[in-house]
């Protein structure tokens, strides 16, 4: 059974407004952003603009704090970031690693102490826009998925190319797992999932519901779960029993968006442009426990402790409280 989540009036005059707000008019429109995902580097969050990308932190006291700790200059407009795990705040010098995509096709790895000592590595192979990076856990490998047909996989150590997946389609989404470090998923704009052996590079296993894809997300409380959205619909997968969706709820009128699972697993957030709404749904009751309205959203990121969620909209860095119950 499909649940419908589209607003009626009496609903749209309801819609919850942000915990928080930091307005960074300053900078320009965000363009994309992204948490670490990391426990020693978890309030760390970059920020994207047009020509820079900003280093933050969250400090969580009586509200939520945002201090401003370094700016690096960009040269195009971000499409998709990721935080390596060699990142650490907690040494001297600090140590900072990060991956950019911009629209010129190539992905900068910064590497700072944040205070003069910067280094930028230009990587360069892929022939269309990049639409995700993201490292393994144990910072063996980057993987970065593009609108040109491929995945391409680079070593961490000197970021030389490792290997390159061709598709049948766009590559939205790329993921490893940290409890499942070996396995890489691989999401195609076809409606294509497939899962792969980092290693010997050979297909583990295939989902396809044959509709057009926009976002997918492995939930980081359990490997065995991944969500995808597809054609305005979320779906819920358990990779023990992969030939159907286990839940779907139709949450937009509109093509595309971006969906992300909070750390427990409970809840998934997904925002579409196009509809012009942020949504939060529970796991198990499908039941609606967020609906905010947004006109020029990013991607969706939550904290990897709190139940905060977040997205940029135009200047505007809007955070939602939101409990499970």
């Amino acid at each position: 059974m499909i649940i419908d989540f589209y607003e009626t009036e009496t609903q749209r005059n309801k819609l919850s407004q942000p915990t928080f707000v930091k307005d960074f008019k300053d900078y320009g429109q965000i363009h994309h952003i992204h948490f670490s995902p990391f426990e020693w580097t978890k309030d760390v969050i970059l920020l994207s603009f047009e020509n820079k990308i900003l280093f933050v932190r969250l400090l969580f006291k009586e509200s939520i704090v945002i201090e401003k700790v370094y700016e690096f200059a960009h040269p195009t407009r971000c499409t998709a970031l990721g935080i390596s795990p060699n990142m650490s705040l907690t040494v001297v010098p600090n140590q900072v690693i990060f991956a950019a995509a911009g629209t010129d096709y190539k992905i900068r790895i910064f590497e700072s102490d944040l205070q003069k000592n910067n280094l930028c590595k230009v990587l360069i192979g892929h022939t269309s826009y990049i639409n995700d990076i993201s490292f393994d856990s144990e910072n063996t490998y980057l993987a970065s998925a593009s609108d040109d047909n491929t995945v391409k996989i680079w070593y961490c150590d000197k970021f030389k190319l490792k290997s390159t997946f061709h598709l049948t389609s766009a590559a939205i989404t790329v993921a490893w797992h940290r409890s499942d470090p070996g396995k890489l998923l691989v999401a195609e704009k076809i409606g294509l999932v497939k899962f792969f052996n980092t290693e010997t590079e050979t297909p583990i296993l295939s989902l396809d519901f044959a509709k057009s894809l926009s976002s997918a997300h492995w939930a980081p409380s359990d490997s065995r779960i991944l969500g995808t959205l597809q054609l305005g619909e979320l779906l819920l997968w358990d990779l023990t029993k992969p030939c159907l969706p286990q839940q779907s709820t139709l949450l937009f009128s509109e093509n595309g968006g971006n969906i992300k699972f909070s750390p427990q697993g409970e809840l998934v957030a997904a925002v579409n442009s196009l509809d012009g709404s942020l949504k939060a749904v529970h796991t198990i009751t499908q039941s609606l426990k967020l609906t905010a309205s947004v006109s020029l959203p990013t991607n969706v990121q939550w904290h990897l402790h709190y139940p905060v969620v977040c997205v940029g909209d135009d200047t505007k860095l809007c955070f939602w409280k939101i409990t499970s119950f």
